[in-house]
Formats: structure tokens, C-alpha cells, sequence
């Protein structure tokens, strides 16, 4: 499909954010299902229906979308990185682990300084504000969205200068 899409007169900034848009989407209705799924697990274990994300909705909301947005962006950059679906497979792994790492989810963290680098700290991070009732998100979401865009950015870049190239 891709080629076929390639081949028409769209412009691949068009198609690529096209394909942002449908990953972004997908992005958060996954991100939507964990929190809900969360939930319930934390409800199970309270023994009654319990919300474990504090009392603002609309700013998880805005963290999940931010975050979306920094994982969308993410996918576009590994598009316009790997050649072949088997470079996708390879890089994404040692990408998730790598993050994974850098960002805490192990459940040991690395020093702050280090930690920050990975978009999975912030998310992480902001989510864990809005548990405990804490409301100063706003670096997170910003860092999210940067991140985002400008992993976008350098996708399409890349993305492009390829298909010229070839």
C-alpha cells in the first residue's frame, strides 16, 4: 500500500501524517484500555470500584494525549529510520528496553538526570503526580509534545531524503 501511495501525487509529509494521525489514535485508545484496566485491578484489590488516577480527569486526559503524541512520534522517527521490517522489529525492541530502563519502569530507577531522557520518565511522571493528587503537569505534557514533534520532524526528514534518494 505504501508504494501505491507513494506513486500518487500526494506528498509524503501528507501520507506520513496521515499515518500519525491513525497511530495516534490507536495510541490512545490503547492508552485508554490500560487505565481502565488499571482500574479495575486496583478496584479488585480495594474490594470496591475505586478511581487510582486523583481527581482530575481532564488532566489525565492531556497526559494521555501528550503522550500519545510522544509515542506517535516515536513510530514516525523508526519509520524513516529502518529499511526493512526486520530492522523495525530489532530496533523497536532495544528501543522499548532501552527507554523501559532509562524511564523507571523496572522498578529501579537511574539517577534523575539520566532518567529524563526517556519520554516513558515523563509519562510515568505525570501520571504518578495525578495519582497523589498533584497538579503541576505542565513541564511533562510540554516535554511530551516536544518530543513528539520533533520526533516527527526528523521521521518525515528521514523518511523523505530516502525515498529520493531512491
Amino acid at each position: 500500500t505504501l508504494q501505491r501511495l507513494l506513486m500518487s501525487p500526494t506528498p509524503r509529509n501528507i501520507i506520513l501524517g496521515g499515518k500519525l494521525v491513525g497511530v495516534f489514535i490507536s495510541v490512545v485508545f490503547q492508552l485508554s484500555m490500560l487505565f481502565l484496566a488499571l482500574t479495575l485491578i486496583g478496584s479488585l484489590m480495594q474490594g470496591k470500584l475505586t478511581w487510582i488516577w486523583g481527581n482530575q480527569p481532564a488532566l489525565l486526559v492531556i497526559v494521555i494525549l501528550a503522550a500519545s503524541l510522544a509515542v506517535s512520534g516515536l513510530g514516525m522517527l523508526l519509520a524513516g529510520i529502518v529499511k526493512s521490517p526486520e530492522q523495525a522489529q530489532v530496533f523497536t525492541s532495544v528501543l522499548n528496553i532501552g527507554l523501559a530502563v532509562l524511564g523507571g519502569a523496572f522498578g529501579f530507577a537511574l539517577p534523575r538526570a539520566i532518567s529524563q531522557l526517556s519520554m516513558l520518565y515523563w509519562g510515568r511522571n505525570a501520571f504518578e503526580m495525578l495519582a497523589v493528587g498533584q497538579t503541576g503537569i505542565w513541564l511533562n505534557v510540554l516535554i511530551l509534545a516536544i518530543q513528539g514533534a520533533a520526533m516527527f520532524a526528523i521521521g518525515l526528514f528521514l523518511f523523505n531524503r530516502r525515498f529520493e534518494n531512491a
